[in-house]
């Protein structure tokens, strides 16, 4: 921008000075020779020539050709100092033209240049609040943040009972495919392990008698866990567990005991009820389902099958699909078994129906017989021999 502002001064420089050029070279035509014109302007302290115009001042070079034999000589060397003035100022104005052409070349390359924009000072502050109440508007309230990380935890969680039934999946593939039983180490540690199975099974059919059932993936887990030395709950609550499951074992047993005990007192009225049923003086209820043929003497040796279950129908244990007996002589049966034997002959069965006082008791035994449980047993004399046989 300064060159630009010195190219234009320098330019109107250039046009006054063309002005005043321009002016010297076209005079108007007043008669008066342009010598006399010169010498006027010498003479600055003489009274100015009575003419109807004043001469204009002329600044710029003028040929004149003076008639020597008319000038007086002190008008010649005016002259000549005045020709030589001339041509210093042509020089100048030359200088001054090479000046202005080279400005004029300057500003053609200015302006042929990309102007330079300044960057305009813009005032954000309103984009800065508009951009605050964006984050206000889509921040997300605090519950949604509260279910977000219950989500999260949540996601954390069934990964990692994903990974868990993977693991267990594997150990399940690796039960599938048992390892050989070569050496007795292998089978000792087989029978062991056949052994507790054992255990287990039958106290879960004792739990399911009380309407307890137990998740089998997460006890086989919890077997597994505690065998590869990663249990997944401490032993603090590895106990309080424990301690509840017993809290709820007793109050089932205490349950049971209370229905049975109704169930008891209900069966036992509705059998004495039914035909050919007795009571002994002993207090049970009989019923002889086969009278036998033959009797038996007091001295021999009887074989007996036993059926022994509960009113609700829960076989406590059945001889009979086992193939067993039980051979005594007959003076070495319990009483209850004494006197129903003694209502039967050879190969008869009878069915009776025993109340707590004569079974088990208010004790029971636990865990197949609650305390105070009335029993059935269906009796079968399989066999009789006399006193001298072998049994």
């Amino acid at each position: 921008m300064k060159k630009c502002a010195e190219g234009a001064a320098a330019l109107l420089l250039l046009l006054v000075a063309g002005s005043v050029l321009a002016a010297g070279k076209t005079p108007a035509d007043d008669g008066i020779p342009a010598l006399l014109k010169f010498a006027e302007q010498q003479q600055v302290a003489a009274p100015a020539p009575s003419v109807a115009e004043k001469a204009p001042s002329v600044s710029s070079p003028v040929t004149v050709k003076p008639k020597p034999s008319t000038a007086p000589r002190g008008d010649s060397a005016r002259l000549t100092a005045l020709n030589q003035t001339l041509r210093q100022q042509a020089e100048v104005i030359q200088q001054q033209a090479e000046t202005v052409r080279r400005l004029e070349r300057q500003l053609a390359i200015q302006a042929a240049e990309p102007a330079v924009s300044v960057p305009e000072v813009v005032d954000i502050r309103p984009l800065a609040a508009a951009l605050k109440g964006i984050r206000r508007a889509i921040a997300p309230p605090p519950d949604l943040l509260a279910m977000t990380a219950s989500l999260a935890r949540q996601q954390r969680i069934a990964g990692e009972q994903k990974q868990r039934l993977q693991q267990l999946g594997r150990q399940l593939a690796q039960l599938q495919q048992p390892p050989a039983l070569v050496s007795d180490a292998d089978k000792q540690a087989y029978a062991a392990g056949v052994s507790l199975g054992r255990d287990i099974l039958h106290l879960q059919e004792q739990n399911q008698q009380l309407g307890i059932e137990a998740d089998r993936p997460r006890l086989l887990a919890g077997i597994a866990d505690t065998l590869n030395g990663r249990p997944r709950l401490d032993n603090a609550a590895i106990d309080g567990a424990l301690q509840a499951a017993d809290r709820a074992l007793q109050q089932a047993h205490r349950q049971r005991q209370q229905t049975l005990l109704q169930d008891g007192k209900a069966y036992l009225a509705d059998f004495a009820t039914r035909p050919g049923v007795h009571k002994d003086a002993l207090g049970f209820y009989y019923r002889v389902d086969y009278a036998g043929s033959g009797r038996i003497s007091a001295g021999d040796n009887v074989s007996i099958v036993v059926r022994e279950s509960l009113p609700d129908g829960t076989v406590i244990k059945d001889m009979e699909p086992a193939g067993t007996t039980i051979t005594l002589p007959l003076a070495q049966y319990p009483p209850l078994f004494r006197a129903a034997i003694g209502k039967l002959d050879k190969h008869g069965s009878i069915t009776l129906v025993v109340p707590p006082e004569l079974a088990y008791g208010e004790k029971g035994s636990p865990p197949a017989i609650p305390p105070g449980a009335t029993m059935i047993y269906t009796l079968r004399v399989a066999d009789v021999l006399p006193p001298d046989k072998d049994r």
